[in-house]
């Protein structure tokens, strides 16, 4: 009989696939970009489902978003003590998700329905299964990504219940699954 065992073991060595404990939740490292880095996503949504904006509007896009504020607030960060997280290049320690590392650049993406991205797919999103999340051990929920659906003026793109694209107004709480990265020693 083959038996396959997820174990805990104490490493400096991390690989794409590997899970870590962020307070009550759990994160799967996505990529490993270089620079001693290692990217990765939470397992769930954050406890409480949040609007992209107050106002249904995507002007700004994600940088100017209430979201983006709010993911970097001190409230959502203190989940994440203890560990060595580093700055995106934007100065972010918490972001979403591109459609692209999610998606890749399939035909909704090259149909021009979607704020473009230069990001490739992260290697374990290309099974549907990934890209679905829960929030509270509650039913698979939507969440957002950060591209804006440029076929509206309200739209941001998220991942459905099902693990596919779709794209919602900015005024809707939905779930929010931050993407952070890790300095490795």
């Amino acid at each position: 009989m083959k038996i396959n065992r997820a174990m805990t073991i104490e490493t400096n060595e991390i690989q794409i696939g590997d899970r870590i404990q962020v307070g009550h939740y759990t994160a799967t490292c996505q990529a490993l970009p270089g620079k001693g880095l290692a990217l990765f996503l939470l397992d769930q949504y954050l406890d409480k489902a949040m609007q992209m904006n107050e106002k249904n509007t995507n002007k700004g896009g994600y940088q100017e978003s209430d979201l983006r504020g709010e993911l970097n607030s001190e409230k959502i960060l203190k989940d994440f003590t203890g560990l060595e997280l580093a700055p995106f290049d934007n100065g972010d320690l918490l972001r979403l998700p591109f459609y692209g590392e999610m998606f890749g650049h399939d035909d909704w993406y090259n149909s021009g329905a979607v704020e473009p991205d230069d990001c490739e797919q992260w290697p374990l999103m290309k099974e549907r299964a990934n890209r679905v999340a829960e929030r509270k051990g509650e039913s698979y929920e939507w969440g957002w990504l950060q591209n804006k659906y440029v076929r509206s003026a309200a739209g941001f793109c998220f991942v459905n219940d099902y693990g596919f694209a779709n794209d919602w107004d900015a005024s809707y709480s939905i779930g929010v699954r931050p993407a952070f990265l890790i300095k490795l020693s």
